[in-house]
Parts: C-alpha cells; structure tokens; sequence
C-alpha cells in the first residue's frame, strides 16, 4: 500500500497555506474597521452602507468572466502576487485620506471596488490552480486544511482588529492588513513551483467564445449546475443579511468594536471547527446529505439575533449562532467546491470556477442594494427576519434540483499527465 506524503511536508502547500492566513488575519481586522469607519466616523446611513456593501460585491460581477479565461490562458502565480499588491495599495488609500482630512464615503466606495476587484482575479487563479497540482483525491483534505487556517485567521484578525481599533482607532488598524497584504505577496514569490505554461488557445477562438464555452458547460453539466444554483441562493440570502447585521449590532444592539470584533472571531471559529469535521462526516454520510443539512440549519442560526436584546447574556446567543452558521457554511462550501473541482474538466477549470463565481456573487450586489431599500422602507429588524426566512431557500433548491447522489469523492480520478511541483491552495474567504 502507498503511503502518501502529508501536505504538511510540501513547501509550496505550507508557504501558501501560510500566505492564506497572514493575509486573513489582516481582512479580519478590516472587516471590523471598514463598518466603524463608515457608521460611526463618516455617518453613514443605511442606504450608504448597502452602498458600500454593493461596492465590495460588484466586482464577481463585472470581472470574474474575463478572469476565467485568464485563468485558463496564462500561468497564475503572477496574477496572484499583483492581486496582493494592489489590494495592500487600495487600502493604504484609507489612513493616508484619514491623516489628510480627505476621507469620505466616496473614497470608501472606491477603495472597496478596487481591492474586490483584485480578489476575483487573485482568487480565480489560486482554486483554479489547486486541481493541477494535486490528484482528485486529495482535493477535499487541502480544502479542508485551507478552510480551519482560514477561519483560524479570520478569528484572530476580528478579534485583534477590535482591539486595534479601541486602541488605536479604526483607520489606523488597516495598516495591518496593507501589511498582510505585502507579507502575502512575498510568500507567494517564494513558492519554489515550476508552473506549466498553460495551452495557447486557437487563433480562432476568441475570448467571447471561451468565456461561451464556461458558460455552457457550467448549465449542462448535471453535478455542476444544481451546485452552483443552490450557492447562488446562498450566498445572495447571506449577502442580504450582513448588510443589515452589522448596523443592527451597532446601532440597535449598542455593540462596542471589542464586542463586534468578538462576535466575528466566534463565528470565525465555529468556521474552524466546520473546517475540522468535514472529511469524517463526508466520508460518513457522503457530500449530498451533508450539504443538505448544513443548509437546513441555517434558518436557525439566525433566530437568536431576531430576539436579542442589549446585555452579555444575549452576545452569547448571538455568537453561538454566529457559530454554527459559520461551521455549516464551510462544511457546506467545501463540500461542493470539492466536487466542483473533482468533476470538472482540467481544462475548464478556469472558466467553470469563472462562471460559478459569476453566477454565485453576482447576486450579491442586488442582494446589498435590496437590504438596504428593506432596511431603510421596513426597518433593520423586519429585514433580519425576512432574510432568515429566505435562508429556507438555498436548502429547498438543492433539495429540489436532479443532482446525482455522489457517495464519495472521487478518488479515481488521475491527476493531470503534467503534474506541478509544488501544491499551491487557494484563498476560501468565503462559504460558496
């Protein structure tokens, strides 16, 4: 019997699980600091937050086509290393406008499009390029490690971005996360990897007809589709709802930085333990049913926010929400993104994961936009609770949709004829 080699003991796996978690820890403190900045520096409404969030969300929309076949066309390291640099020099925007008394809502807008732009094509490149460098098999154990150090990050960086921002104020704190972004850069150029030059396309293939074929063979595949659908659903609910909850804690709940950034860090680690669980529970049950119960807890995950009130004892319920919504959600989006991944055509990855992403997060902008029209016409509590009733529906598509049951990940698939060096995972920020 073969004995494989941990991951654990491949350099270019362990540089950029490393490259993954400095560059989280530094998001978690921004996602603490950007809604303080916004609501209680510049005043915002909450119009100007669903604003801000449809900024932060549009890009998946405008870009993440083009980036798949960019995927497919050209060596992704590169991609990866820029994204990280541009991101680092968009936020570096927000202290240096803060010292300057030139910080503004609209600066925040930009400063948001700019850095989600770079995270399509940085993550396009990255899950695109994990199947090339590992076999089928494997796919859901690198998944899974990349999902615990990710919300391990995640969990630190909330719970350090609350008390950098008590300490030292909410624009000052996003100089950690320009520096995660440089440390992320230079661990990705470090990665000692012989990356194959990818396949030059057809002379008479244009870049309209490859983004074409994307498209089509993400509707007509029979796994694929009803995943992606299912996703989109999720996500677009989810979206909806992180809108309205951090202006609800802030305002309604009178939450402090210290007590947002806990919460964070909880479900943060609740996404770790997701992280945990998910390759025994999988082999157990196989990925269709866990999927589906995942997504069936959701709903509940929720109700603690809609009946808390200011006071520790009512943070706690909300963080054990916050908890297990975050463990399923990872449990869940590693889950189908495995199969996904261990389906798809090799040379299709790009573009499959393009279209995904195209379909999945395109929905979030309108998703950001409609909160804040409910928030603002209905009230912030009256939209948490039609957006935990709408977490029902990503369970019932997929429950209604034809997928093949799938008893467990397919180990036999080969791996590429022209295997890579060295492993490089991709960044999971996010539960689809």
């Amino acid at each position: 019997m073969t004995v494989r080699r941990s991951l654990w003991r491949h350099p270019g796996f362990v540089r950029y699980w490393s490259a993954n978690a400095v560059d989280l820890v530094g998001s978690g403190v921004t996602q603490v600091a950007l809604p303080l900045i916004a609501v209680v520096a510049l005043h915002a409404s909450v119009w100007q937050v669903a604003l801000l969030s449809c900024a932060q969300k549009l890009p998946p929309l405008l870009v993440s086509l083009p980036a798949g076949v960019l995927a497919d066309r050209h060596r992704k390291r590169p991609v990866m290393v820029g994204a990280a640099l541009a991101s680092g020099a968009a936020f570096l925007v927000v202290p240096l406008a803060d010292a300057s008394g030139r910080l503004s809502l609209g600066l925040l807008y930009g400063v948001a499009m700019v850095s989600a732009v770079s995270e399509v094509f940085s993550s396009t490149a990255r899950i695109s390029f994990l199947p090339s460098l590992l076999s089928r098999s494997r796919l859901l154990e690198a998944n899974s490690k990349l999902s615990g150090v990710n919300s391990l990050a995640e969990s630190a960086g909330s719970q350090l971005g609350g008390t950098l921002v008590t300490t030292l104020g909410a624009t000052h704190a996003i100089y950690l996360d320009v520096a995660s972004y440089l440390a992320c850069a230079l661990l990705l150029t470090r990665i000692r990897a012989h990356e194959a030059a990818a396949a030059r396309p057809a002379r008479s293939t244009t870049f309209r007809a490859e983004m074409a074929e994307g498209m089509r063979y993400v509707w007509s595949h029979p796994t694929i589709r009803p995943l992606v659908l299912a996703a989109t659903a999720y996500v677009a609910v989810t979206a909806f709802l992180n809108t309205l909850w951090s202006v609800y804690l802030l305002r309604q709940l009178h939450y402090s930085s210290a007590a947002l950034g806990t919460t964070l860090s909880v479900g943060a680690l609740g996404g770790l333990c997701g992280a945990l669980v998910v390759r025994p529970v999988v082999a157990r049950y196989g990925p269709v049913r866990v999927m589906l119960t995942s997504l069936a807890l959701a709903p509940f995950t929720e109700v603690p926010l809609l009946f808390a009130m200011p006071g520790l004892p009512w943070q706690v319920a909300v963080d054990v929400g916050m908890f297990v919504q975050l463990g399923c959600a990872v449990v869940q989006g590693s889950t189908q993104r495995t199969v996904r991944q261990a389906v798809c055509d090799p040379a299709l990855q790009g573009r499959m994961l393009a279209t995904s992403r195209w379909v999945i997060y395109g929905s979030q902008p309108v998703a950001a936009l409609l909160a804040g029209a409910v928030g603002t016409w209905l009230g912030l509590w009256n939209g948490l609770a039609v957006g935990t009733l709408a977490l029902a529906v990503p369970f019932l598509v997929l429950r209604s949709s034809s997928l093949p049951e799938v008893p467990e990940m397919p180990e036999g698939t080969a791996a590429p004829k022209k295997p890579v060096g060295h492993v490089c995972p991709q960044k999971e920020s996010d539960a689809a």
